[in-house]
């Protein structure tokens, strides 16, 4: 199957069958990404979540250099702007419309290429997966231009490295290669820089053969979790609107019939 692209003005996006790649297309910015990219991202996203024919999504840089560099401090904004959250130039969702998305259904997958800092780290932090060049690195640099990173990266980092290393990162705004983070369990996988996309298709195929249903109800049980902890989690799940979807859907009758009659399951789209 091949690929149907869409080229919106500072990214691009390709579809196929399930899958939905958006490239961040400003490599001359090394991807930094501006308001008017931001709220681009945000629109593209929103159509994503709508869209009940697309799974998975992964998100990748333009060139070999930089998934991400962050926010554009280059460009002007005007804090006026109807579309700006908070007089910031990003959408409510946040940066690259992924940040702040706390209501996402569908599992999206991080492809760094090179350069993941600031904004671009916040980005990959966001999604559920990431996966990485060998030749990627991450940083929440923000303190060493006189900012945090205030897009969600200080919590989620905390969160998965657990307060002394996520201490010794934030308040240095070091670095880390792609084989230190896959060591502390932030990246899924590196791969050779040529491969990197092969590898984020083969994480989005994987997700793909599981049923749509059941994926966006872990997510919601993931995310009760996060919100409410362990026994409030498991006494609430049975009555998350995406737990009913799954158990009311078709997909529970057809994995029990591909499972007896020992062929792959037809999936349908998700509720």
């Amino acid at each position: 199957m091949q690929d149907v692209y869409t080229r919106t003005q500072h990214s691009q996006v390709a579809i196929n069958g399930h899958v939905m790649t958006v490239t961040l297309n400003r490599p001359d910015m090394r991807n930094a990404l501006h308001g008017e990219a931001n709220f681009e991202l945000g629109e593209v996203f929103d159509a994503f979540e709508r869209d009940p024919g697309l799974w998975v999504a992964i998100l990748t840089g333009a060139g070999d250099k930089a998934f991400s560099a962050g926010a554009d401090l280059r460009t002007p904004f005007d804090k006026n702007d109807a579309r700006a959250h908070n007089g910031m130039p990003v959408p409510e969702s946040g940066f690259a419309g992924l940040v702040w998305r706390f209501g996402r259904r569908k599992p999206v997958i991080a492809a760094v290429n090179g350069y993941a800092l600031g904004g671009g780290f916040e980005a990959a932090l966001a999604c559920d997966i990431i996966v990485a060049a060998d030749n990627a690195s991450f940083g929440l640099t923000e303190p060493k231009v006189g900012l945090a990173a205030l897009g969600g990266g200080i919590q989620r980092i905390v969160q998965e490295l657990g307060p002394k290393r996520a201490h010794a990162m934030l308040l240095t705004a070091s670095k880390i290669d792609a084989a230190q983070a896959h060591e502390w369990g932030l990246v899924a996988e590196v791969a050779p820089a040529g491969d990197l996309m092969a590898c984020a298709r083969r994480w989005a195929e994987r997700i793909c053969e599981c049923s749509p249903s059941s994926v966006i109800a872990t997510k919601a049980v993931m995310q009760s979790y996060y919100d409410d902890g362990m026994e409030a989690s498991n006494r609430r799940m049975f009555a998350l609107p995406e737990v009913r979807a799954m158990f009311t859907g078709p997909d529970v009758a057809e994995g029990g019939r591909a499972f007896v009659e020992k062929r792959t399951p037809a999936w349908s789209n998700p509720q």
